[in-house]
């Protein structure tokens, strides 16, 4: 069995990454003779299966595979990709900024043409396929909402690895050169989607520290300026080492992703293995994975979200470490196993 990564694996490292490598973990795990390649390596007809993450045209632009191919899409539906960009929370800016948007495809509607038809080409790739796994019901749902013909769809979990369960709090503080304040911690890129300029202002008032780890988005500089500005008391941290992160997490008082979309949120599912609160955006996919064990918001509202974290911050439900045990690699290989049998 091949898996081939995302194409944008070399350029920056996040959820996909640690996807790709928990998934490949778990089927190796599980006895299979699973390995990391390329597109070219598809064609060598010396694998059953070949499993993508992300766009399925990075392997059949160099041929269709005999074998049978696999695709974690990590999917964003059309209208999102095709709608405004947040670049931050409140409802009068949300439709001001959606008037605007239309205006602009008014204005200019070659250019609306060549972005759908893109985004179109993009998903009928897709149809080539053989399997699409998403990682959520609600995934699959927009799946077969914006692909009329759609190959098989399995729903397939992601997992979480068993070195998150074991962090020291006190090994995260010294990562961060923090003292024992509480602090609210980020995973994520420092990007729009993710939403952290709505995390800096509902903190403001709290006087609470707010960690943000992970690199800044391609071309949103001003953004993250806008962010600091925002933040009262912010800790900017680059990168951190996936296998050190176990240790943040359990250091923090909470783990923060109000993000405008999210398709699961593996950074929301490692914090509750190090069993810290969470807050995460209402959204299907996240009440989904979450359940009643995290504080949901809106992420459009700076209030939701300050009501969130004043709810997290009373301390853990105590249900984090039994969800976040329920998605395993076991059961992940499982899933995968079966959906490539059927």
């Amino acid at each position: 069995m091949l898996l081939i990564p995302h194409e944008d694996s070399g350029t920056f490292f996040g959820g996909h990454v640690t996807q790709f490598r928990a998934t490949l973990r778990a089927l190796q795990e599980a006895g299979v003779d699973a390995r990391a390649g390329t597109g070219v390596e598809a064609l060598s007809g010396d694998v059953d299966v070949v499993h993508v993450f992300g766009d399925v045209r990075q392997v059949l632009r160099h041929g269709r595979p005999d074998a049978l191919v696999a695709v974690t899409p990590i999917y964003f539906p059309l209208a999102l990709l095709d709608g405004a960009d947040w670049n931050r929370p409140g409802y009068a800016y949300k439709a001001y900024k959606r008037g605007r948007h239309a205006a602009s495809w008014l204005r200019a509607p070659r250019r609306r043409y060549y972005r759908r038809r893109a985004l179109a080409e993009r998903a009928r790739a897709l149809c080539d396929a053989d399997l699409l796994l998403a990682s959520s019901a609600n995934e699959a749902a927009q799946l077969r909402r914006d692909i009329a013909h759609a190959p098989a769809i399995a729903v397939v979990r992601n997992c979480v690895d068993e070195s998150m369960f074991s962090g020291d709090p006190a090994r995260g503080r010294e990562l961060l050169g923090l003292d024992d304040e509480p602090f609210v911690l980020s995973v994520a890129r420092v990007e729009r989607n993710k939403n952290p300029l709505a995390l800096a202002l509902a903190l403001a008032p709290l006087d609470l520290p707010l960690v943000l780890v992970g690199a800044g988005g391609r071309r949103q500089e001003y953004y993250e300026e806008s962010v600091k500005r925002a933040a009262r008391r912010l800790l900017r941290v680059e990168h951190i080492e996936h296998d050190e992160l176990r240790h943040v997490y359990a250091a923090a008082a909470v783990h923060a992703l109000p993000s405008f979309f999210e398709t699961t949120g593996l950074a929301t599912l490692e914090a509750l293995a190090a069993g810290t609160p969470v807050v995460v955006t209402d959204a299907p996919a996240q009440r989904e994975y979450f359940g009643d064990c995290a504080q949901f918001c809106r992420p459009f509202s700076v209030r939701s979200v300050r009501h969130a974290l004043l709810r997290a911050l009373e301390g853990p439900s105590g249900r984090e470490l039994e969800v976040a045990r329920s998605f395993s690699s076991q059961r992940t290989a499982q899933e995968l196993l079966s959906a490539y049998e059927r």
